[in-house]
């Protein structure tokens, strides 16, 4: 017998890919009947440095994260409910740690992020996160 996902996070970061994770996370909610967030990040480590982590924020960042949920809503059909969550920090812990303080039993993500760097990497905080979580992490290629 399959495994119910009653809590599905799909982490968002303005990539394809993570899009593409959004889709087959609508997906699987719809078929195992569970909830599903959408959560972004705001990096900032990437933006500021560690030397202002959590210190300043601007509009700019609260604007990119706004712009990613608004596009996650207009992939993810009308009648579907879910929730989105905003965050600010390194976006790998503070997936994890959402994971864990939420009971999250499924992440859905795409394998690499949005940034350069992310992609030299080959996909670091997907790497982090599988390595981290909780619970259960569906990579979504391409």
């Amino acid at each position: 017998m399959a495994k119910q996902y009653q809590k599905i996070l799909v982490p968002v970061d303005g990539s394809d890919q993570s899009y593409n994770a959004v889709r087959e996370a609508v997906m699987l909610a719809q078929w195992s009947e569970g909830e599903l967030i959408v959560l972004t990040v705001k990096d900032l480590v990437r933006y500021y440095g560690i030397a202002n982590y959590g210190i300043v924020e601007t509009p700019g960042l609260d604007k990119l994260a706004n712009d990613i949920l608004l596009k996650v809503g207009s992939i993810i059909p009308a009648e579907f409910k879910f929730k989105t969550q905003i965050l600010s920090g390194s976006p790998k812990r503070e997936i994890v740690q959402y994971a864990k303080d939420n009971d999250i039993d499924l992440i859905v993500m795409g394998a690499t992020g949005a940034g350069a760097i992310d992609k030299l990497l080959a996909g670091s905080t997907t790497n982090y996160v599988v390595n981290h979580a909780p619970c259960a992490v569906t990579i979504i290629q391409g």
